[in-house]
């Protein structure tokens, strides 16, 4: 790196410095940041393809839930938001001259920030469904199964098959895949003349695990890539297994369908980082390899 972009990066910091300052103080809102202009790296490897109003800005205004680790999330103790998505997001930025401004947003808020300009981008791990491609583009960045989560010995006799979970009760993320979930498993259920999956919403994944973990609810469903996290918080009081009927589904960022050329330099940038290697290390650093995707794309979804 040469001591002119060093230079650079580190006038970039120091501007975030001031803008996460001021913002401390509500003397900036969401969106805004303090001298954005100059926080613009026109030296940055894809800067060329950032389009004007955001190079004026100097920053991607980035929505997230940051309860979900290793994807997403705030350290107890701590004030900042981490995690693998979080990494990924501010390398992608770096390779396009811009800082990335965190925003912490309800999970089912997400898509509402994004088709209303209110954030630029989110990643939060987000399935990428055709009904969704109709509110907003993805760009698919990874690849996710899924696990049902129950209390240790499996007590209701849950299995992963579409009729394994007849009369139970799944506590899900409000706003999240889950509710698609229990709706197959609830018409399934009928059909065979049996009592149907019911699902019980919570604000956050930390809710549901507690749900859980109470006797408030007998599953979950969860993303394979974190059940190492799961199993530590809980004290290993769960078990796990495949949920059969579900195949492996994209993740994806979001991006409002009228801006595609920032999507495009996003995507680019995602490019740019896969092929250096900024991406595997992220997901090695993360123990997250499982969702790594060899090929990229716009709304890859087809269901």
């Amino acid at each position: 790196m040469s001591e002119d972009h060093m230079a650079k990066q580190s006038v970039r910091s120091a501007i975030g410095a001031v803008a996460a300052t001021l913002t401390l103080f509500g003397l900036i809102g969401d969106g805004q940041t303090a001298n954005a202009q100059s926080a613009y790296d026109e030296s940055a490897p894809l800067a060329d393809l950032v389009p004007e109003k955001y190079r004026q800005r100097g920053v991607l205004s980035v929505g997230t839930q940051p309860d979900f680790e290793p994807l997403n999330f705030t350290p107890v103790g701590e004030k900042g938001i981490r995690g693998y998505n979080i990494d990924l997001m501010e390398a992608m930025a770096d390779k396009l001259g811009l800082d990335v401004e965190w925003n912490r947003v309800p999970f089912d808020q997400l898509l509402i920030g994004i088709e209303s300009k209110k954030y630029d981008a989110t990643i939060a791990g987000m399935t990428d469904r055709k009904s969704r491609q109709e509110q907003v583009d993805f760009i698919d960045y990874q690849l996710a199964g899924t696990v049902f989560v129950v209390a240790k010995g499996n007590p209701k006799g849950i299995t992963g098959a579409l009729t394994g979970g007849c009369g139970i009760t799944v506590a899900g993320v409000r706003g999240s895949d889950a509710k698609r979930l229990v709706d197959l498993m609830a018409a399934a259920c009928i059909a065979e003349g049996k009592e149907p999956t019911k699902l019980v919403t919570f604000p956050t994944t930390s809710d549901t695990s507690l749900a859980l973990t109470s006797g408030r609810a007998d599953a979950k469903a969860y993303p394979d890539m974190a059940i190492s996290v799961l199993l530590r918080e809980t004290g290993d009081a769960v078990d796990y297994f495949p949920i059969e009927f579900e195949p492996k589904v994209y993740l994806g960022m979001t991006f409002n369908k009228t801006e595609t050329e920032l999507r495009d330099a996003v995507l680019a940038a995602l490019g740019a980082i896969h092929e250096d290697g900024t991406y595997d290390k992220i997901l090695t650093k993360w123990d997250v390899e499982v969702i790594r995707l060899e090929e990229f794309g716009i709304n890859l979804a087809e269901e």
